[in-house]
């Protein structure tokens, strides 16, 4: 929402305003505090841009060789491809934003029976349904777009939550056994978890979680196999949509009194002066 909000505010108010009020020749020269400024905000765009095609280039370098070490089986349940992976890692894991595919470790297919395997395909079949990729990977962008990479906390204490959303909306979908079922290969998973980091990529939703958020994972889905209570609800909308409407309608507004135009005009050159 930040980012969408920046974006508004230079494109609806700044921009017009400039375009309008500036005129064709002025006297303001760019002095050494304005140029730090360009300088700051050149490295920064730069370095957003080199870190968005690297990030770019690894994920479909790594879904290109998870392509090459899988083959493609059936499983009733779910409607999307389901790829068998030949990997190190015991992956479970949804790729990809608007053409998902399902990719299960050999190793995993082996060690959960039908029904844990079918309370994962739930589990991840939550992400799919809160298009929690696309999401992972707008924050994933926002964040390459800071002069510095920031957001770590707020990105872990995120994947947190939406796995705990994914769990509930398995729940919710098939019942309170699916929580136990989950939970089961949950442990599994862990159990067969070498040391090895799980590679990033902005588009992927992984199943399992090392470390204390799988242990309170587990906990949770016990306390909702307990309980017909599911907290769940697919109907949880998200404020980001509503205050862009705000905000465009507020912009447009604006947009038909050139009085309001000008006055960011004037600020924005007593923002300027200031650099001067």
């Amino acid at each position: 929402m930040p980012t969408v909000a920046a974006v508004l505010i230079i494109f609806g108010l700044i921009l017009p305003s400039f375009l309008l009020y500036e005129p064709q020749e002025s006297p303001e020269t760019i002095s050494l505090k304005l140029a730090i400024v360009v300088c700051i905000a050149v490295f920064g765009t730069t370095t957003a841009a080199l870190r968005i095609i690297g990030s770019w280039w690894r994920t479909r370098r790594l879904t290109s060789e998870w392509c090459r070490n899988s083959v493609l089986i059936t499983i009733d349940s779910i409607s999307i491809p389901v790829f068998k992976l030949s990997h190190s890692l015991p992956v479970f894991a949804v790729v990809g934003v608007f053409r998902p595919r399902l990719f299960i470790a050999e190793q995993v297919l082996s060690t959960l029976d039908e029904t844990e395997i079918e309370a994962v395909i739930q589990h991840e079949l939550g992400h799919i349904a809160a298009r929690d990729n696309l999401k992972r990977l707008l924050m994933k962008l926002a964040g390459d777009l800071n002069v510095f990479p920031i957001g770590g906390a707020l990105e872990r204490n995120w994947n947190e939550v939406v796995e705990a959303a994914a769990d509930e909306y398995a729940v919710e979908n098939t019942g309170r056994q699916t929580a136990l079922h989950l939970a089961g290969a949950l442990i599994k998973i862990a159990r067969i978890l070498p040391d090895e980091a799980a590679p990033r990529m902005p588009a992927v939703s992984y199943s399992v979680l090392s470390g204390a958020p799988l242990t309170l994972r587990i906990r949770r889905l016990l306390r909702l196999a307990e309980t017909d209570n599911n907290t769940y609800t697919a109907q949880h909308v998200s404020m980001s949509a509503p205050v862009a409407i705000f905000m465009l309608l507020m912009i447009a507004l604006v947009l038909t009194d050139h009085t309001s135009l000008e006055k960011v005009h004037s600020i924005s050159e007593m923002v300027l002066a200031t650099l001067q």
